[in-house]
């Protein structure tokens, strides 16, 4: 499908209503029942279908509207935002590029190809865009709050806040803009700002379960689980299917002692998005801490799966295979993990312990279990006692019993460690003034 006009060819939306009221898709069914069919009912329709998150519906109207019509230039930006919000970004940009194409000075065609290349990580290209739009029209306030989020993710942080500042005073009723605003509030960690952001994008929007999410995600990084499950509950009763909400819910049901409401949750979210490893990795740690070990496992080898780089998976299944005495899977998946992540002090500690205190001969390593938590005390700064215990657990076993006693000694200087582990701590102090290793009773 081809068109050679260098101007926008469509007219204004041409499908009648009844008065009074906003059109439904019952009305459009009505309307495209007669002959011939028109191209800019098919094109409304598809925009209804766009806001109602119906993206394949919308698509499909928006090809029946160009095929009556191939230059209007709406419905090519509108089928490419579409696609994009599919993440289908190879037609969503050829779509796009024809918009532009049939009217090369249509503002809202370069932003939302702008948002297209965002997705895609092309932040520069983006805002190349984002600047043609803002030239073409100055007071596009979404075009300024698109170049806002891009130049944030650029790391210009302070100029990123002066644009959405600027879209806000052009139009201080878009909830997009306080949106945006709000993620680049939060990765920011300026969680106050952020959450009077999302409340003034929920009250012009009060239906926006991205900003429900959103502000639920907030409000459980500074621990308000009651208040986020508020939130992720409000972001599902306006959207049964959105996955990430209930795996969300999930995580706020279990770090508020809930574990059974948090398990149907993480069921939820998995079955409606099968492919995503946090949903696996999230129910497999729920089901580690009761104890379900195995069923842990199964869960994180699907998150491993789905993620081959997800090392903290392989940490937390070494874990769970070291609970059910799979010690050589267990020091298999710390390697793994460590290999992916070299600074995770908990992978480099439980390996450390693995290889010195083994009751197997064949996996103790003393001097390479020195190295382990020699590493992660210095990652941690020389800071958390429970990496000293490990570090002179790995001198004794490499022999060094008075560097042992020594590393043993600082651990139980600490009230809290005493507290914890004061016993077992002190019989293996003992054991090593003794110039004798522990060993786990595997």
């Amino acid at each position: 499908m081809t068109n050679t006009s260098a101007t926008r060819c469509a007219g204004p939306p041409s499908a009648p209503v009844a008065a009074g009221r906003a059109p439904s898709i019952q009305d459009y069914e009505q309307i495209l029942k007669r002959a011939p069919r028109n191209a800019h009912d098919y094109y409304d329709r598809g925009v209804l279908h766009e806001r109602m998150g119906r993206h394949e519906d919308a698509i499909i109207d928006y090809t029946e509207a160009l095929q009556r019509d191939p230059c209007l230039a709406q419905a090519w930006e509108r089928r490419g935002t579409a696609h994009a919000s599919l993440d289908q970004f190879e037609p969503a940009l050829k779509d796009l590029d024809e918009a532009l194409r049939i009217d090369a000075n249509a503002s809202s065609a370069y932003v939302n190809r702008g948002a297209a290349f965002e997705a895609m990580g092309q932040n520069q290209r983006a805002l190349s865009d984002f600047d043609r739009a803002i030239a073409l029209d100055p007071r596009s306030a979404y075009a300024h709050a698109r170049r806002g989020a891009s130049l944030e993710r650029t790391g210009e942080i302070e100029p990123a806040l002066k644009e959405y500042e600027e879209a806000i005073k052009l139009d201080p009723n878009d909830a997009r803009t306080y949106f945006l605003r709000s993620m680049t509030l939060v990765r920011e960690r300026r969680f106050e700002p952020a959450l009077a952001d999302l409340d003034q994008a929920l009250r012009l929007n009060p239906r926006d379960v991205k900003a429900f999410q959103s502000r639920a995600a907030v409000y459980a990084a500074s621990g308000e689980h009651a208040r986020s499950i508020e939130d992720y509950s409000a972001a599902i009763r306006y959207d049964p299917q959105y996955a990430l909400a209930y795996q969300g819910r999930g995580d706020a049901y279990a770090r508020s002692g809930r574990p059974e409401l948090a398990l149907q949750d993480y069921g939820v979210a998995i079955r409606l998005n099968p492919k995503n490893p946090y949903g696996y990795y999230s129910r497999g740690l729920l089901l580690a801490r009761k104890g379900e070990h195995q069923r842990a496992i199964d869960d994180l080898d699907q998150a491993i799966a789905l993620k081959p780089d997800f090392a903290q998976a392989f940490r937390n299944r070494g874990m769970s295979r070291k609970k059910l005495k799979q010690i050589d899977r267990a020091i298999s998946d710390f390697d793994a993990a460590i290999r992916l992540d070299a600074r995770d002090t908990v992978a480099l500690n439980e390996l450390a312990w693995l290889l010195a205190t083994s009751g197997e001969a064949q996996w103790r390593d003393g001097a390479r279990a020195v190295e382990l938590a020699r590493t992660a005390c210095n990652l941690s700064g020389w800071k958390v006692p429970d990496l000293f215990d490990t570090y002179a657990a790995a001198l004794a076993e490499a022999g060094r019993f008075d560097d042992a006693v020594k590393w043993q000694n600082a651990a139980l200087e600490s009230a809290g460690f005493a507290r914890a582990h004061g016993e077992g701590a002190r019989a293996r102090l003992q054991l090593y003034r003794e110039g004798k290793p522990f060993r786990e009773p595997y």
